[in-house]
């Protein structure tokens, strides 16, 4: 079973891994050009997903049965 705890090796593995990703995101910074392409391809997923899934019949609004109340049966 690994060790929970990890050692000096490790965390500094870690820290220079955060370093280098802050890094690259700061020498590559996101564009909301590409932020807006990511995000109407994932809306068209969606929509086509839900599209390709069949709705679940509503139940028609008469057709509703209050339960009863324990002992108004008799």
């Amino acid at each position: 079973m690994p060790d929970d705890n990890p050692t000096d090796t490790e965390k500094k593995l870690q820290k220079l891994g955060q370093r280098v990703r802050d890094g690259f995101a700061k020498k590559n910074p996101t564009t909301e050009k590409s932020l807006e392409t990511v995000r109407d391809a994932v809306r068209e997923q969606w929509e086509k997903e839900r599209r390709a899934r069949p709705t679940p019949p509503s139940p028609s609004p008469g057709r509703n049965r209050e339960p009863e109340e324990p002992g108004d049966s008799r």
